[in-house]
């Protein structure tokens, strides 16, 4: 099923992109036509964001849009020669891609998981508390959205004095960051946060009942979602149905 998806997926998104990016250069060659503008491989794309996870973060399907929309296709595409050239002319590193939620070019880097950028971005002082208009207040948050873990564990040596892992007050749903990854399946992260010593078994403090967020934990996203391994490293560490009491999912 899930092989089925990427495939019907694949097939109408490269109708809509195999035109649109077509001056840019070539990053990566064994992407399908329509792609290869980008570094990340193709199936890392779409298990990034896709109409099912994180759909408002489709990076790939159109090109950025606004007056910075040149900064934005570079970062997105992980072209890092373009992006230190604009920066040598003089580029805003904390400018915002309004279209996307207002993030910056540090948060687009590290949830898409380009280290290179992430590196450079932080060398030239990017703003490591740089927030968007959803619920990132902190690059850690937006890196804890992607897959990269290598990523992730970079930024949280720089943060970890900082950001408490376990803090729900600066999300609008009561979500930590492993509950996101939990729910985003992002295994290997969910596994370092765990071992940094993330709760486990706290719960969303959402109280609208029609949001897809309320009475959450993150192994409770895990299950609903199926994601198996997840599902395992969680239940390793101590994670807890809240809804059962038990040391499983509740089906």
């Amino acid at each position: 099923m899930k092989n089925l998806l990427k495939k019907t997926f694949f097939i109408s998104a490269l109708c809509i992109t195999s035109s649109v990016f077509a001056q840019s250069a070539v990053l990566n060659s064994d992407n399908p036509e329509g792609y290869q503008q980008f570094k990340i491989d193709y199936e890392e794309m779409i298990e990034l964001a896709n109409p099912n996870r994180l759909s408002w973060r489709m990076f790939y399907t159109a090109p950025s849009e606004g007056p910075d929309a040149a900064w934005f296709d570079a970062v997105k595409q992980g072209n890092l020669d373009v992006v230190k050239q604009m920066v040598k002319d003089g580029q805003n590193l904390e400018t915002k891609d309004e279209a996307s939620l207002g993030q910056t070019a540090l948060g687009w880097a590290a949830f898409i998981g380009y280290e290179d950028m992430v590196d450079y971005l932080i060398e030239q002082n990017a703003d490591l508390f740089a927030t968007d208009s959803g619920d990132v207040t902190n690059v850690l948050k937006s890196a804890g959205l992607g897959k990269n873990v290598d990523v992730f564990e970079k930024i949280y040596d720089r943060l970890k004095d900082k950001v408490d892992l376990n803090d729900q007050k600066n999300d609008r749903q009561g979500e930590t960051i492993l509950i996101v990854a939990s729910s985003n399946d992002r295994q290997d992260i969910v596994e370092f946060l765990l071992e940094q010593g993330a709760d486990p078994n706290l719960v969303t403090t959402i109280e609208d009942k029609d949001d897809g967020a309320y009475d959450q934990s993150a192994l409770s996203f895990a299950c609903d979602k199926g994601n198996a391994s997840t599902i395992k490293t969680l239940l390793e560490h101590g994670a807890v149905n809240h809804r059962t009491g038990k040391a499983a999912c509740d089906y």
